[in-house]
C-alpha cells in the first residue's frame, strides 16, 4: 500500500498530543531534508535535473565529494517516524532494565522516591513495574510496526 502526505500528516497529529518532543524532532528533521552524495543522486535519477539547474544558474557542476540536500519521500518520512518509535521503546526498556538490575546486583531498593517529604508528599517509582510495562511498550511497538511501513498508518 503506497504511502501519502495525508498519512503522514494524521500521524505526526497524533505524535504531537501524545508525544510532542518527538514529533518535533522528526518535523524538525523531514523540513531538513536528507543528504544525497553525487552518486546516490545519480542512483535515484536526480543528478541530471541537479546539474542541469547548477548549470542554468552558472553554478560549478557537483564534484565526488559534493553533497546535495534532498526532501524526503513520503516513504522515507513514515519509516523516520517508524523508526525512532522503535528506538524509542528500545530506550525505555534497556534504561529501566540497566537500572532495575543495577539496584538488584547492588541490593538497594527497587522504589525509588521523588520529593522532599517535610515539604510534600513523596512520589515512588516502582522500578520492577516500570520495567515490566516498558517491555509490554516495546514488545507492543514491535509487533505494530515490524512489518513493512504502511502497518503505522493502522496504529491510527
Amino acid at each position: 500500500m503506497p504511502v501519502d502526505s495525508e498519512q503522514f500528516a494524521r500521524i505526526m497529529a497524533q505524535l504531537r498530543e501524545e508525544l510532542p518532543s518527538l514529533a518535533d524532532e522528526l518535523s524538525q528533521e523531514v523540513r531538513q531534508g536528507r543528504v544525497a552524495s553525487e552518486q546516490r543522486l545519480k542512483q535515484e535519477g536526480e543528478y541530471e535535473a541537479r546539474a542541469s539547474r547548477l548549470a542554468e544558474a552558472e553554478l560549478p557542476p557537483l564534484g565526488k565529494t559534493d553533497i546535495a540536500v534532498l526532501p524526503y519521500t513520503d516513504e522515507e518520512r513514515i519509516e523516520l517516524v517508524r523508526s525512532a518509535l522503535l528506538t524509542m521503546a528500545e530506550t525505555m526498556y534497556a534504561s529501566r532494565k540497566a537500572l532495575l538490575d543495577l539496584t538488584v546486583e547492588r541490593e538497594m531498593e527497587t522504589t525509588i522516591r521523588f520529593g522532599d517529604p517535610e515539604l510534600e508528599p513523596p512520589t515512588y517509582l516502582d522500578l520492577k513495574a516500570e520495567t515490566e510495562r516498558a517491555r509490554i511498550a516495546r514488545r507492543t511497538v514491535r509487533e505494530l510496526l515490524s512489518d513493512e511501513t504502511d502497518v503505522i498508518a493502522e496504529v491510527q
